[in-house]
């Protein structure tokens, strides 16, 4: 990645009203890559431009030959967890995505604004103490989680369109009725992510102002294999510096 467009990142005077957001969780299948990025245009879209997703499958990502590649790929992907304003968590699955535990970690060590976001409708609304996922990343300061049953909402919504279609269950009006539901559905986990990251927006940060900034400094060094080569002391000035005027430092 260039220094120019890392720099881009946290470059000064950006607009305070606009936020960007860095997306964790699947990467692996064409479900997760569209899904994502569906996502992030309605989120773009419904907000006016206020929230950027930043998504780990579009960073740029060269020189994959050299023999570091696992650590350039996860300090990258790392970069992009301390440079982004807020954070996302989709936690799906019966298992969940160990990267995203582990990017969801970074960001907690770093008080940083968070929304957990669960689409799966298995073990949703349970009161078991690992339901709907593991007990180990609830309970966050300045995190928010929102819930979307796909499910139910896919079933539900199908049967309005094909209410609306005269109740005639064919190929063609199935097919309708199933492109409707879905892209209704993008919107809808775009509207509760955009109302988790206004509501996190307006929590405080779980550290003192004298340890805001010491955070940061942390983060440059405790990842190790070369991630202080991504973030310069003078990378985290301007970043800190911005953190402190948007309110998410």
């Amino acid at each position: 990645m260039s220094k120019e467009a890392e720099r881009d990142l946290t470059k000064d005077g950006a607009d305070e009203s606009k936020y960007t957001v860095y997306a964790a969780g699947g990467i692996f299948t064409q479900h997760d890559l569209a899904t994502n990025v569906f996502i992030k245009d309605s989120v773009w879209k419904l907000s006016n431009g206020k929230f950027e997703l930043v998504l780990p499958q579009s960073k740029e990502l060269r020189e994959l030959d050299r023999p570091d590649i696992a650590a350039y790929i996860r300090n990258v992907d790392l970069m992009h967890v301390v440079k982004s304003d807020l954070f996302i968590a989709r936690l799906d699955g019966l298992e969940l995505d160990a990267g995203t535990v582990v990017e969801f970690m970074v960001a907690k060590f770093l008080g940083k604004p968070t929304v957990i976001l669960r689409c799966d409708s298995r073990l949703s609304g349970g009161e078991g103490l690992d339901e709907p996922y593991n007990l180990m990343v609830k309970n966050w300061p300045r995190t928010a989680e929102v819930q979307y049953d796909s499910l139910i909402k896919f079933t539900g919504g199908c049967a309005e369109e094909w209410k609306k279609l005269g109740n005639v269950s064919t190929f063609e009006t199935t097919i309708k009725a199933e492109l409707k539901t879905v892209m209704r559905g993008i919107d809808e986990i775009a509207q509760i992510i955009i109302g988790g990251l206004d509501n996190v927006l307006a929590m405080k940060s779980p550290y003192s102002d004298e340890y805001q900034e010491i955070v940061y400094k942390i983060i440059r060094h405790s990842p190790g294999s070369g991630f202080e080569q991504l973030l310069s002391d003078e990378d985290l000035t301007i970043l800190v510096r911005k953190f402190r005027k948007s309110g998410t430092l």
